[in-house]
């Protein structure tokens, strides 16, 4: 038996240490300048950056990103009022009333492809437009939020008070400025110019995404795909759209836009970065839906020039983060080193140096320390923080240690328990309740302990099998298979050799029940050849005449000694 050594036993002090080690103040406006303050995503993170304080400045949190609430929360409390107050000023510089009255709770959240939102906007539905159907931007924003309560839901009332004259004068100038939109469309309809067509269209699209109707927007860049003339035209519609898509959680017509740009776009467009950008959206759409390899190969293959051309959407911290992320989560060691630790992403992970110290552990087999930045310290809040990631944490996670445990015990024959769960920072009840589920899942997730792997309750160790083992259960089942193949090659010769023989002395062999006829024995028909009600008349029974008498036989020839092994 080999057990772990002394120095691993010690990493579970440094992980219980750097779980007691208070985090650093969260810097908003460092993290939200990375993204086009005139995006949507800007907006949304803002929302869910103010409702994710808010809860676990309150203690409400699913899950602890902090040592001790108590002495953070009245730091969390802040962060989520400056949130807030950013997010209000946003609302009012576009005149989206729309999601300001939503937050404050003064009208329902409505669906962004409702019927109000069409004949306000004066929009024309487009009928070889896909069917959108998500959730709200709203609902999105604060996906930790609880519906318990309407105080609880709409917690902005707790930080900033309601302006009623605010959605008052935005209703009247949105309304002055749609009619205006709306007159330079109908004239240039009326005069058939496709170029001034297109840039209404675009005009109207970027009026409805600024005051938060985001489906009457991809409508508006959906119908202004008509009017494209040159390759420049077509990647601007086609990312407009990518980005509305993204925004509005419709990862199906993110997939669909992606996949007509790359056979339609020639390469007569100007942006370098298309394609980068196009696998970036692809990548993020593959993360929502829970594809979390296909995501890690498109992150970590996005171009190293894309850099902050994409901020409506994803930021280069946010490249680097996922793609790292993602790339320890799913791809195996040999993967991980071709395409993160050492190709062409390797200059990303300078953007987040924790990532890249937690990368630089799990290569050199130090899994406990890679675990430990991965679970507790600001990581794990900029994991937390990040609205798409959010929901795939715990995923990715458990997938991480998972995998870091199948590396561990790789080298190994059989290994404690109890200080395998001090290297990882968790109890034996919790070390050996993980390695039962990885071993009941079967190589479900890409990783396995091997075949043959087994605990052992009584001396709390996990084992496998021996190569001198498995090698003679493979002899076993080969012995027994060329066993059943003999016995079943005799069976099939024994039937040839009568059949032959009853054809040579002109004896017919048929069945007692045909049609037309009435099953009495001994009545044979007359001019007719001798006939034999079955075969048993010929050769008695059938010693092989069942599969469980080839399985008889099989294991017969089983237990018989083999020299060979002893």
């Amino acid at each position: 038996t080999i057990y772990l050594s002394t120095d691993e036993q010690n990493k579970s002090s440094m992980v219980a240490s750097s779980q007691q080690q208070q985090l650093p103040p969260f810097d908003l406006q460092a993290y939200i300048s990375r993204y086009d303050p005139h995006s949507e995503t800007h907006l949304q993170r803002l929302l869910f950056l103010a409702h994710h304080f808010h809860n676990h400045g309150n203690g409400s949190g699913s899950s602890s990103v902090v040592g001790t609430v108590g002495s953070v929360s009245s730091d969390e409390s802040s962060t989520a009022r400056q949130a807030f107050q950013l997010a209000v000023q946003r609302m009012k510089q576009s005149g989206n009333h729309r999601r300001y009255l939503e937050e404050y709770g003064a009208v329902a959240d409505a669906p962004h492809n409702s019927s109000a939102a069409s004949v306000e906007g004066g929009g024309v539905v487009d009928p070889n437009a896909p069917e959108l159907t998500g959730t709200t931007p709203s609902i999105i924003a604060s996906p930790i939020r609880s519906n318990s309560s309407t105080n609880q839901k709409h917690v902005i009332q707790h930080y900033l008070d309601y302006e009623p004259s605010f959605p008052h004068n935005s209703k009247m100038e949105s309304a002055v400025m749609l009619e205006t939109l709306d007159g330079r469309l109908h004239t240039a309809q009326s005069r058939l110019m496709k170029e001034a067509i297109r840039t209404a269209l675009l005009a109207l699209a970027e009026f409805h995404r600024e005051r938060g109707e985001l489906r009457e927007a991809w409508r508006r860049v959906a119908r202004s795909r008509e009017y494209c003339a040159n390759g420049r035209q077509h990647t601007q519609v086609c990312l407009l759209l990518v980005e509305l898509g993204v925004d509005l959680r419709e990862w199906s017509s993110v997939r669909d836009t992606i996949s007509r740009a790359e056979h339609t776009v020639m390469g007569d467009h100007e942006d370098p970065l298309f394609h980068a950008k196009l696998r970036a959206g692809l990548a993020l759409a593959h993360l929502a839906e829970g594809r979390y390899l296909e995501a890690a190969k498109e992150f970590t293959s996005v171009s190293p020039e894309l850099t902050n051309q994409l901020s409506g959407v994803l930021s280069a911290e946010d490249l680097a983060l996922y793609g790292s992320l993602l790339g320890l989560a799913t791809l195996d060691r040999k993967m991980l080193h071709s395409l993160v630790i050492d190709g062409v992403f390797k200059g990303r992970l300078e953007l987040v140096p924790i990532m890249r110290e937690a990368l630089h552990h799990y290569s050199r087999a130090e899994y406990g320390q890679c675990l430990s930045l991965l679970q507790t310290g600001t990581l794990k809040r900029d994991l937390l923080i990040d609205m798409h990631l959010h929901p795939h944490v715990p995923i990715l996670l458990d997938m991480i240690r998972d995998r870091c445990i199948v590396q561990y015990f790789q080298p190994y024959s059989s290994v404690s328990l109890s200080k395998m769960g001090n290297v990882f920072g968790c109890t034996l009840e919790e070390m050996e309740d993980v390695v039962a589920k990885l071993l009941m899942s079967n190589n479900e997730n890409g990783v396995s302990l091997g075949e043959g792997a087994r605990i052992n309750a009584l001396e709390k160790t996990l084992s496998v099998e021996g190569p001198k083992s498995v090698q003679r259960k493979a002899r076993r089942k080969a012995r027994v298979r060329a066993a059943k193949m003999g016995v079943q090659f005799a069976r099939n010769a024994e039937g040839m050799i009568l059949r032959v023989a009853c054809i040579e002395n002109g004896i017919t062999i048929q069945s007692d029940k045909r049609p037309g006829w009435r099953n009495r024995s001994g009545r044979p028909r007359d001019g007719a050849s001798r006939r034999v009600s079955s075969p048993d008349h010929l050769r008695g029974s059938d010693p092989y005449g069942s599969d469980d008498s080839v399985s008889d036989d099989a294991m017969e020839i089983d237990n018989m000694g083999n020299p060979n092994e002893f």
